[in-house]
């Protein structure tokens, strides 16, 4: 049988179902005193994305080529569909972070800020054979190299240090170029362009985006730190502090 040319968009069309609805019932879980406007409130304040592409309208609403969804979606009487059910239904996985109330169809995507809590970059990941890729974009840095892991947690609001230290489950030293190293989390240095931007692709060959995998990544952390990482110095490669960051969903 020949396939349905629109298989993406219908796709796209029942992820959004499940990231409205499961925003509002997360909130409803954790406040008995929310109302049925508040929640439908918040469910609109989500930011969208399809295989790392934004899908979110300057309302927080999820926006396929202008066609934007309502706040609230009402089937069988009852605003509850698991997201679970969403993501076998498109077979396609669906990942959740908390502190942005963002979701990610496809794979993960991560909006980057910097201390102040403005919006300065975007990356995404995607698992392949030789690992997990990181395609990063980012502004607002100092020209030159600078450290780029990823870190053991979630970063809390906009505290770059709640973020812990470099991810690490097989318990090894810091740096690719050490001789006991490396964290799992390690990457190479980003170079950034005079005028403070920095594109760049990193793998992390020794990590994944399986949710239950000991080196899975979802959940934790990118930072981008002030200076350059030597690859070498426990426990950051003696790479300053960190400017600029984002949660990995999970």
């Amino acid at each position: 049988m020949k396939k349905r040319s629109f298989q993406t968009k219908h796709m796209a069309g029942a992820f959004l179902a499940g990231a409205v609805l499961f925003s509002g019932f997360s909130l409803a879980a954790a406040s008995q005193d929310l109302t049925l406007d508040a929640i439908k409130q918040s469910a609109a304040k989500l930011s969208v994305y399809v295989n790392g592409e934004e899908k979110s309208s300057v309302e927080g609403q999820y926006d396929n080529n202008g066609t934007t969804a309502p706040d609230y979606i009402i089937h069988n009487d009852t605003t509850y569909v698991p997201v679970r059910m969403v993501s076998e239904l498109v077979d396609q996985p669906v990942y959740w972070e908390q502190e942005s109330h963002s979701i990610s169809l496809g794979i993960p995507s991560v909006t980057l800020f910097n201390a102040e809590g403005e919006s300065a970059g975007f990356a995404t990941l995607e698992e392949t054979n030789e690992g997990v890729v990181v395609t990063i974009s980012a502004t607002g840095l100092t020209p030159g190299k600078h450290g780029f892991h990823v870190h053991e947690n979630a970063v809390k609001g906009t505290d770059f240090e709640s973020a812990g230290g470099h991810f690490n489950p097989t318990d090894k030293h810091h740096g690719l170029d050490h001789p006991e190293g490396s964290h799992v989390g390690d990457m190479r240095n980003l170079i950034v362009e005079e005028d403070g931007t920095v594109e760049a692709e990193m793998l992390l060959p020794d990590a994944t985006l399986e949710k239950d995998d000991t080196n899975s990544v979802l959940g934790r952390s990118l930072i981008i730190h002030a200076g350059e990482d030597d690859h070498v110095t426990d426990p950051a490669g003696d790479s300053g502090g960190r400017v600029l960051g984002g949660n990995i969903p999970k």
